[in-house]
């Protein structure tokens, strides 16, 4: 099968972007390398500097090297409002770009099917092909008819969408069109299993209230045991409401260990170390890739039953979820119970259901049904 696979975006980029947590890059290169292994005519719109075993097409480069500004608000001085709406600018001029070609691809009948992994201006070239596109949703669903992406699925519910999980679809307020679930997959083998972990535990994560480390904190504290915390600790002057009030009080715990942020080597090194991962999520997240590649290494996760929290982690198998009414003391509850979880449960239970290899077998299933059933 001949696949347009379209993630165009700048943050792609692993020489200008490498250092950024982006999710969907790691995810649509393992997807566009296991459909090449296959056997398909993978065409993969990204970032130029994209090492791929399917045939990367690149956007104009330009954009992702040169400092362009906008005329009518480089008057305006180097504000960070007008540096940010040129970066912007640039930005969706990349993706647009790509989107662009990968269309004219289509319309000159060399693709059976497109992708569109991370992109949300392929909706407005649908109508110029009659080759079948589906769309893989990676953020969460617009709480409000306000938010302007409710207006663009509003505008375009009758697509083809994917979910990350089947809790992603409960917050669906417009009514759009699913056809599949496909979990995210790792590659099982580049994380090391370890049976024999450290005392500590982990919390990996964004500084921000929906991810929770404050609990986390807490309830380390109070079950007395060390945690190490994998997030960036903001500078002197930029810190925000929330690290102020809710982190930084505990940062100076003897239980409590700053590891900041760690690069591919270490966070694998963290996660096989840990004694479990704590995920106290106090919103509905998506898919948390951090839960599979944990468990990969046979660290369970204790998290908080939100959002995709029971599609991933298996309640007394490979960790514990906690109602969220419980709250810290269910944390430590899970902690003083955690050697229970056998380990090996863990490294299979995401050999299972979270490889690589699964989810490019799940990709495949599904363009091939759309292919044989336009329809559809």
């Amino acid at each position: 099968m001949r696949i347009g696979l379209l993630a165009p975006s700048i943050y792609m980029s692993p020489t200008h972007f490498g250092d950024m947590i982006f999710a969907p890059r790691d995810l649509a290169v393992h997807l566009a390398d296991g459909l090449a292994e296959r056997g398909h005519e993978v065409y993969f719109f990204t970032a130029p500097d994209i090492q791929s075993k399917a045939t990367v097409i690149a956007g104009d480069g330009r954009l992702l090297t040169e400092e362009y500004r906008i005329a009518k608000l480089a008057a305006d001085g180097p504000s960070q409002r007008a540096t940010w709406a040129s970066f912007y600018t640039r930005k969706r001029n990349y993706e647009a770009d790509l989107t662009s070609k990968c269309f004219a691809k289509a319309q000159a009948g060399e693709l059976d099917v497109i992708h569109s992994f991370q992109d949300d201006l392929a909706h407005f070239f649908e109508d110029t092909t009659h080759v079948p596109v589906v769309y893989t949703l990676h953020d969460p669903l617009p709480a409000t008819p306000k938010d302007l992406s409710h207006w663009l699925f509003s505008k375009f519910k009758n697509h083809r969408y994917v979910s990350i999980s089947n809790s992603f679809r409960k917050n669906d307020t417009v009514g759009l069109r699913f056809i599949e679930t496909i979990y995210h997959g790792i590659l099982p083998s580049q994380f090391p299993f370890n049976s024999t972990p450290k005392d500590s535990f982990l919390f990996m994560g964004r500084m921000v209230p929906e991810k929770g480390l404050d609990d986390a904190m807490e309830a380390a504290i109070q079950a007395d045991v060390p945690l190490l915390v994998g997030a960036p600790i903001p500078e002197k002057g930029k810190e925000s409401a929330y690290f102020l009030s809710r982190v930084q009080p505990h940062l100076a715990d003897s239980h409590i260990h700053e590891v900041g942020v760690v690069n591919t080597r270490a966070r694998m090194e963290l996660y096989a170390n840990a004694r479990a991962l704590l995920f106290p999520i106090r919103w509905e997240e998506p898919f948390g890739i951090v839960m599979i590649e944990a468990m990969a290494c046979g660290t369970p996760v204790i998290a908080y039953n939100r959002g995709s929290v029971s599609e991933v982690v298996r309640d007394g198998v490979t960790g514990f979820v906690i109602n969220p009414q419980e709250g810290v003391a269910g944390l430590v509850n899970a902690i003083q119970r955690i050697g229970e979880i056998d380990r090996m449960a863990c490294r299979k239970h995401v050999e299972d259901n979270f490889s690589v290899e699964k989810m490019v077998q799940e990709h495949e299933k599904m363009y091939q049904k759309i292919f044989d059933s336009k329809s559809a």
